[in-house]
């Protein structure tokens, strides 16, 4: 699996180069240097302004930019590449994120107006459950804010003296008082981030240091920065550290401990003025910024892994369940074909990622059933929904004649469908059912807002650190193309198989004797 993996990446290399000599692209060198395009906020009267989904910063802009045209994104990365292609003229960041945002790339700068400062905090439940630990972590942040802990945390990774930055060891925490369940969005450098398969940062350093002393273990939920406080209010997780701002509207839903850091927000536009790079050094930068450094070609790994566990179970599961469902309604059972036509329109008649947060953040709120299991049954019923309407196609095929005809030669009913009538309702059906693998793997690059850590959310964290999304989303697009293709091989090979004017001739009539 991993040599073909690995495969995939080179494959993805080169159609990288490919696209790369068809539209050259430009990258920003360390040494460039000019004022931002914009130098107040009265300037962007009527800009398109960029904010992150979930974030309170749609209103503070409103309030502080005159005519704002707010455009809405899932992650900052986004927002970047947005702005360097011009598809808006800024968009708003953390002062902190944005210096570890220009590491190795110095095209933007940001108005040296300061919107809000922003405090930020632990998002609980509004449970009684939960006042306790609020009260704990409140407890501890006031107390290392006393004696000093939580600068010497600030300049390690506030600073340039990366050996400070200590990357923790999850394993080794006592849990003697039970597990964690923290959401987090890994793609806010400083303050959360991945780095070699860990999730390490600012924020992560408290709650690591809190958890040693309390007697506490840490299961770490990653997800969409807008899936985060959903997450919180359905009890998914414990509580919720990732940069979150203190707000009114905000603790209406949740919780909030002690504040434990006071940020900036800015504005961030590009500048006047840049130097570009040679075209093969800024290829060479970045394949190793996206699969060479930090060991980041093992993201993608993982990600294919769950990826191909989601897909392979759904359809397994959903093929089981959409026979099922089908035998149960083949003789025409009023109530069964009733429940089943209801349950068939919801779930079709439903996008997928709608049906995938009702049954996380509804159904199974007060579960603690992971994201995997959760997007296993959601895509389990959505293939069952198409094999039922696929078997009741294929089945309706097939000429009425052949169940009579095996009614006078004796066949039971049970006999008749297996031995008759499905054998010759599969090739009629296996097109569409192959074309539902292919749907159903790339439909899966969703699961990321339910915490799952597939090949998207995976290609998503090597953006955020980055701060790339060519060839992070190329890997992408190369490895659902190749896996997909092993899928489709797969079943044209069943249909092969089972089509007797596609099969071999030999292999039709093996064991059968025939005179020479």
């Amino acid at each position: 699996m991993k040599k073909f993996l690995s495969l995939a990446i080179i494959t993805s290399l080169l159609l990288s180069l490919f696209i790369s000599f068809s539209a050259p692209l430009s990258f920003a060198s360390e040494s460039s240097e000019g004022e931002g395009i914009y130098k107040t906020l009265d300037d962007l009267k009527g800009a398109r302004i960029g904010v992150q989904q979930g974030s309170f910063y749609a209103d503070l802009v409103n309030e502080r930019i005159e005519d704002a045209n707010i455009s809405y994104f899932i992650s900052l990365v986004d927002e970047l590449n947005a702005l360097k292609a011009g598809k808006i003229d800024a968009f708003v960041a953390e002062e902190p994120t944005l210096n570890a945002m220009s590491e190795g790339d110095d095209s933007f700068t940001f108005v040296p107006e300061y919107l809000e400062e922003e405090y930020y905090g632990c998002a609980f439940p509004k449970t009684d459950a939960s006042k306790a630990l609020n009260a704990q972590i409140s407890e501890y942040i006031a107390r290392i804010k006393e004696d000093g802990t939580l600068d010497q945390i600030n300049d390690a990774w506030f600073g340039e003296d990366e050996t400070l930055q200590v990357i923790p060891d999850y394993d080794t925490l006592p849990a003697t008082n039970g597990i964690l369940k923290v959401a987090t969005e890994p793609e806010y450098p400083p303050f959360e981030y991945i780095r070699d398969g860990q999730v390490v940062g600012f924020d992560f350093d408290i709650v690591y240091r809190f958890c040693l002393e309390y007697g506490y273990g840490l299961d770490i939920q990653m997800m969409s920065f807008d899936g985060i406080l959903p997450a919180v209010q359905s009890g998914k997780c414990d509580f919720a550290i990732s940069a979150l701002g203190i707000t009114d509207e905000r603790k209406e839903s949740v919780d909030f401990s002690e504040s434990y850091y006071v940020s900036r927000s800015v504005l961030v536009v590009l500048k006047k003025e840049k130097e570009t790079t040679s075209f093969l050094s800024s290829v060479v930068a970045g394949f190793d910024k996206t699969f060479i450094r930090e060991n980041r070609y093992m993201l993608f790994i993982q990600g294919a892994g769950t990826t191909l566990l989601i897909t392979l179970s759904s359809i397994l599961f959903g093929t089981i369940l959409g026979f099922l469902v089908y035998m149960l309604c083949r003789k025409g059972n009023v109530v069964a074909n009733m429940i089943t036509g209801i349950c068939v329109y919801l779930v079709q008649g439903m996008p997928v990622v709608v049906l995938l947060m009702i049954l996380y953040y509804v159904i199974f709120a007060k579960s603690r059933i992971s994201g995997v299991s959760v997007s296993i049954i959601a895509f389990t019923l959505v293939f069952a929904a198409s094999v039922y309407s696929m078997i009741r196609m294929g089945v309706g095929a097939v000429d009425k004649g052949q169940t009579e005809a095996s009614y006078a030669l004796g066949y039971s009913d049970i006999s008749t469908f297996f031995k008759i009538v499905l054998p010759q309702a599969i090739p009629h059906f296996l097109p569409s059912y192959k074309g539902e693998v292919i749907s159903l793997i790339k439909a899966t690059a969703i699961v990321g807002y339910v915490a799952v850590q597939d090949l998207t959310k995976m290609g998503d964290i090597i953006r955020g650190r980055t701060y790339d999304a060519f060839f992070p989303l190329i890997a992408v697009a190369v490895i659902y193309f190749i896996l997909g293709g092993l899928l489709t091989l797969i079943v044209g090979r069943i249909e092969t198989d089972v089509d007797p004017k596609r099969r071999n001739k030999d292999k039709i009539l093996k064991g059968v004797k025939t005179d020479d």
